[in-house]
Formats: C-alpha cells, sequence, structure tokens
C-alpha cells in the first residue's frame, strides 16, 4: 500500500470514526432510559468480535513488524475500545470469549514478530471483520424502530467495509 493510499485511508477512517463518535455520543444522552433493558444478541455479538479486535490489535501493536499493519493495529485498537465503551455504557456486559477466538489470541501472544505474526493477524482481522460486518448489516436491516443500536451498527457498516478494504490490501502486500 502507497503511502499516499494509506494517508487518504487514514483521513477517510479518521473522519468516518470522529462522525461515528459523534452520532454515538448524541444518542448516549439517551442510553440511561435504554439502560434497564437487557442487552440483546446484538450488543453481545458486536462486543465479542470487537473486544477481540481490540486485544489482538494491542498485541499487534507491539509486535508487528511491517509498517501498515503496526498503523492498522494502533487505529483497530483505539476504534475498538471506543466502540466497545459505547455498548458497555448501554448496560451490555461484557461477553464470554469463544473457545476458538481465545486460542487465536493464545497463538498470536506465542508468535515471534515478524511476517508470519503480521499475515496471521491480518487474516485474523480479516475473519473478524468479516463476522462483525454481518452483525452490523442484520442490525441495519432489521426492523425494529431506531436507536442507539441501529446508530451504531449504522455507522459501523462503512466503517468495517474499508477496514475490510485495507486489511485486503495489507494481505496482499504480504503475501508476496
Amino acid at each position: 500500500m502507497t503511502s499516499i493510499a494509506l494517508c487518504r485511508r487514514n483521513i477517510f477512517i479518521g473522519g468516518a470514526a470522529t462522525a461515528a463518535m459523534t452520532a454515538l455520543a448524541s444518542v448516549s444522552a439517551s442510553v440511561s432510559a435504554w439502560a434497564d433493558e437487557p442487552p440483546d444478541d446484538y450488543c453481545q455479538q458486536t462486543l465479542k468480535f470487537d473486544l477481540f479486535s481490540c486485544d489482538i490489535s494491542k498485541l499487534a501493536a507491539k509486535k508487528a513488524v511491517h509498517p501498515v499493519v503496526y498503523k492498522f493495529a494502533e487505529l483497530e485498537s483505539e476504534e475498538a475500545h471506543a466502540i466497545a465503551g459505547v455498548l458497555l455504557k448501554t448496560g451490555a456486559s461484557t461477553p464470554e470469549r469463544p473457545d476458538t477466538l481465545s486460542q487465536t489470541v493464545e497463538t498470536l501472544k506465542r508468535m515471534d514478530p515478524g511476517p508470519a505474526f503480521d499475515l496471521a493477524y491480518i487474516e485474523h482481522q480479516i475473519d473478524n471483520h468479516k463476522s462483525l460486518l454481518k452483525v452490523q448489516k442484520r442490525e441495519v436491516d432489521d426492523a425494529s424502530p431506531q436507536g442507539v443500536q441501529k446508530t451504531v451498527a449504522t455507522v459501523l457498516v462503512p466503517l468495517i467495509a474499508s477496514h475490510l478494504d485495507m486489511l485486503h490490501t495489507a494481505h496482499t502486500d504480504l503475501a508476496f
């Protein structure tokens, strides 16, 4: 990925993240009334993938050797942390991490820094982002009325899609 392409993507993603956080802040005032409702599958599924992404991104920010992987890991850990914060403030609880995701974290922890780690991180992020995108699209397409969840999902769909573009480009760069 060229530095110009990376810069353009960072500007786009930064703008999208700013818009997302602004939109989320505006609806967070209504969260207290909503907090008495039990969190549903949307929050649990989103948090499951989001917190996993945050954890492996924090790890990648320490271990990545490719500059694009490092920059993505930093960006992703910050965004995932912010999104989790919003959902947790709605009354959602931290979901239990499935064994497969826990095993992935442990595998990445055991890997040495280097191209193999970078590629494994990117591949896991691609899979995770695809799963997270499905959850968000399902919420956006749901006929239920507007609310915090739908707002979060609506903002996240294009953000996740742009992350997938970045991840696929990084994967192509690393695979050669």
